[in-house]
């Protein structure tokens, strides 16, 4: 009975590392809701506390017979920001929210993807297009609106237990006002000890390229602590949080952050 119990812990303890690596994957074949949740401190006009929230469906198809995988996902962001909060809380850049009281809603929704072909190199990589939808509720919460744009993936592993994952994305706004880069390096370092535990570097830099001089970058420094969990049949807990830095910021852009991340794998 002891000797079961302890295969049956070691079944679990190798199904949430794996679906640790898949999760810091953007690039794998995976079915997930993933939720990106930022709390900045010091933003705007009123150096006040704003929010985003982002909810991130994920749905790949593998397709053998092609020798890819498309990585469908969207990124729908839902913020409150502080009067003339920079928006790269969203994972967008923008100008400052006008206003003079804290605005919640929902902001502009981009769709991603990802080519991704099939290759026996260690390390691998992807790329297509996005398009952004003018879902935002109000005004003042408005990102690009309608426009488009091109993102890359690279994915490999630097050791056995050192996982590397980068994005980089550039992204037009149809009307010509909204020009604006991110690029999200995110370096995990899986525990051996505790499968499905890890520290991580995952966060988001962006360029505003309609920003004035000396306001267009947007650096944090972090890190974070995760780990994922085997729920049973197929599906899988993820959560992770960390404090960041922006060491490099416009005017209205947050101090610091606070960020955590809550994702579902399905089977």
């Amino acid at each position: 009975m002891m000797g079961a119990l302890t295969g049956m812990n070691n079944l679990h303890a190798d199904e949430a590392a794996e679906m640790a690596k898949k999760l810091q994957n953007p690039l794998a074949n995976i079915k997930a809701v993933m939720t990106d949740n930022v709390i900045g401190f010091n933003t705007g006009a009123t150096e006040d506390t704003s929010f985003g929230f982002q909810i991130q469906p994920v749905y790949a198809v593998d397709m053998p017979d092609k020798g890819l995988t498309l990585i469908p996902r969207a990124v729908i962001p839902i913020v409150g920001l502080e009067p003339g909060t920079r928006t790269p809380i969203t994972g967008q850049d923008g100008n400052p929210t006008p206003g003079t009281d804290s605005t919640w809603g929902l902001s502009d929704s981009i769709v991603q993807l990802f080519i991704a072909p099939h290759t026996e190199a260690s390390w691998k990589w992807g790329v297509g297009p996005q398009i952004s939808l003018p879902t935002h509720t109000q005004s003042e919460l408005k990102g690009p609106e309608w426009g488009a744009g091109v993102a890359g993936v690279l994915v490999g592993n630097i050791t056995k237990q050192l996982a590397f994952a980068g994005i980089a994305a550039n992204h037009w706004g149809f009307d010509g006002n909204f020009n604006s880069a991110i690029i999200q390096p995110m370096l995990f370092y899986n525990w051996a000890s505790i499968p499905g535990a890890y520290y991580a570097y995952n966060t988001v830099i962006s360029a505003d390229w309609e920003a004035p001089s000396g306001e267009t970058w947007t650096v944090p420094l972090g890190i974070s602590i995760g780990r994922t969990f085997d729920m049973g049949n197929g599906n899988g807990l993820d959560a992770m949080i960390g404090p960041y830095k922006n060491v490099v910021r416009p005017k209205g852009a947050a101090d610091w952050t606070l960020r955590f991340q809550v994702s579902w794998v399905f089977p």
